[in-house]
């Protein structure tokens, strides 16, 4: 290594611009340029020091790069461009995402079975839950891509595209209610292995009780029916009454009240005696309808029929499960729609999935973990 000098690097932190005086050598054989206090230092690529990135990109997990430059501003006069916060997020929440990756490769590389099971070497929790619950469910959200309107007008559409956001919850001993989340744009299988592995983490192989709740989604199912075979497998409640309501609104398209009637009616069969008890009152009702009715009442039925095995809700509240999947509408909420579905926001799917990534630590209490691991460093 030939020495080559000095030069100086401005770094954006906390408290305004840091200017470093560093020595500059040239290898003699690569001709390759380092500057090795860069190193010693930690230093990230870019002009953000770590600490900075770290707490701004916090603050992007809650509210948009336009409100988080302003506090930015207010609170320590460091103005940050939007291009150098999507490098940052993109950089950190990449990291991320590449290693949930990496270990949806480890596990399918892995036979299913024990050697599977113990190769997921951390578990999160101090104490098994007694009731662990599994689910898992997809929010759209606006991309910046384009495509040509199918009805021939010429013009370009946005596109738009599915998030898969999955949790797993519990009571701890004092009856709080404790979550961890994931989020990607996977295939159900890959997807599916991601869910599984955060609920081996957080103690599935050993609780007492695992269920899986979720809508009747198709890749929803695959999920269920490749990584939760044993769980006890539940139809989410509101998931169906809103297909009962969408038949009682196709049934009494300028009557209200009737419409309520009918819907409630339905309810009331599927509370008393499950989905076995709306099927058949269905059935008898399809009898004594009109045949401008039977199209309503045909898709209903179709719905539940093949789902009567997931819909004993009867046995469900006398064991006290939850039935209704209210937490993992919150987590969609916190995971994809408080920060991907702003008004006018578009995403990339790579800055989409960092970004999600990034809430997933931020709710998963993994982030100062995640910080730990040098991130922005590995991102270079």
């Amino acid at each position: 290594m030939r020495h080559k000098g000095y030069q100086r690097r401005t770094l954006i932190c906390l408290n305004g611009e840091l200017v470093i005086r560093r020595a500059r050598y040239r290898c003699s054989v690569t001709g390759r340029i380092s500057c090795p206090l860069d190193a010693v230092l930690d230093l990230p690529s870019g002009d953000v020091t770590v600490g900075l990135a770290r707490r701004s990109l916090r603050l992007a997990t809650y509210t948009s790069f336009a409100a988080l430059q302003e506090e930015l501003e207010i609170q320590h006069g460091v103005r940050l461009s939007d291009s150098t916060l999507n490098l940052l997020m993109q950089a950190a929440g990449g990291t991320a995402e590449r290693d949930r990756q990496e270990v949806i490769d480890e596990l399918r590389s892995i036979p299913r079975g024990l050697h599977r099971e113990q190769a997921v070497k951390n578990r999160r929790l101090e104490s098994i839950p007694q009731r662990l619950y599994v689910s898992c469910d997809g929010v759209m959200y606006c991309t910046r891509y384009r495509e040509k309107d199918s009805e021939g007008s010429g013009a370009n559409r946005l596109i738009y595209q599915e998030m898969k956001a999955g949790a797993v919850f519990w009571q701890d001993r004092d009856g709080q209610w404790k979550k961890r989340v994931i989020a990607g744009r996977d295939d159900p299988e890959r997807f599916g292995l991601s869910l599984w592995h955060l609920a081996v983490e957080c103690g599935m192989l050993e609780a007492p009780e695992v269920i899986f709740i979720s809508d009747g989604g198709s890749w929803c199912n695959t999920v269920a029916e490749m990584y939760f075979k044993d769980a006890t497998r539940i139809l989410d409640w509101y998931h169906l009454s809103e297909h009962v309501w969408e038949a009682a609104r196709l049934l009494y398209p300028n009557d209200e009240k009737a419409m309520r009637r009918w819907a409630k009616t339905c309810l009331t069969h599927l509370h008393d005696s499950s989905g076995i008890g709306l099927l058949r009152h269905l059935e008898r009702s399809r009898h004594r309808r009109s045949a401008a009715d039977q199209p309503a009442l045909d898709q209903l039925i179709g719905y539940v029929r093949p789902r009567l095995a997931i819909t004993d809700y009867v046995e469900y509240q006398a064991a006290g499960y939850v039935i209704g999947s209210g937490m993992m509408e919150a987590t969609c909420k916190q995971l994809v729609s408080q920060r991907l579905k702003g008004p006018g926001m578009q995403w990339s799917e790579p800055g989409a999935l960092a970004m999600t990534a990034l809430i997933a630590h931020r709710l998963n209490g993994t982030w100062d973990r995640f910080w730990a691991s040098r991130p922005l460093q590995r991102a270079a």
